[in-house]
């Protein structure tokens, strides 16, 4: 009889952890960006590490390729509220919008470079 009642507490175990995304983890995202007026296209990904911290890798319209890495101002927290935190580096600032809903988890995101010649935005999910 324990035997049935375990398998069953164990599945629901599985099947609750897996259809929630959670915040950490790599996303894959598309959007543009404009340098001093030229817009480009771009896809790739952000990476989100501990809850404070995460890589943006891009790969533009124009062939190049450019990974940056930024801290946010505060850690993320395992939610499945909306939460928007800012990020920063020595090249400039991004804000990011997290949400997660039915399992699924998404980002939206801009960014700028410190001299504002360079503002970007993009978004995507798990």
């Amino acid at each position: 009889m324990k035997t049935p009642l375990l398998a069953f507490s164990a599945s629901a175990i599985v099947l609750t952890t897996s259809t929630y995304a959670g915040v950490n983890g790599t996303y894959k995202v598309s959007g543009s960006e404009t340098v001093n007026g030229q817009r480009y296209a771009f896809t790739g990904t952000v990476a989100v590490s501990k809850y404070k911290s995460g890589t943006y890798a891009f790969k533009f319209s124009d062939g190049e390729k450019v990974t940056y890495t930024f801290a946010f101002s505060k850690p993320l927290k395992e939610t499945k509220q909306t939460q928007t935190v800012s990020a920063f580096n020595n090249l400039g600032t991004s804000t990011a919008t997290f949400v997660e809903k039915g399992g699924k988890a998404t980002i939206k995101f801009t960014y700028r470079s410190k001299d504002g010649s360079v503002r970007g935005t993009g978004s995507g999910s798990k």
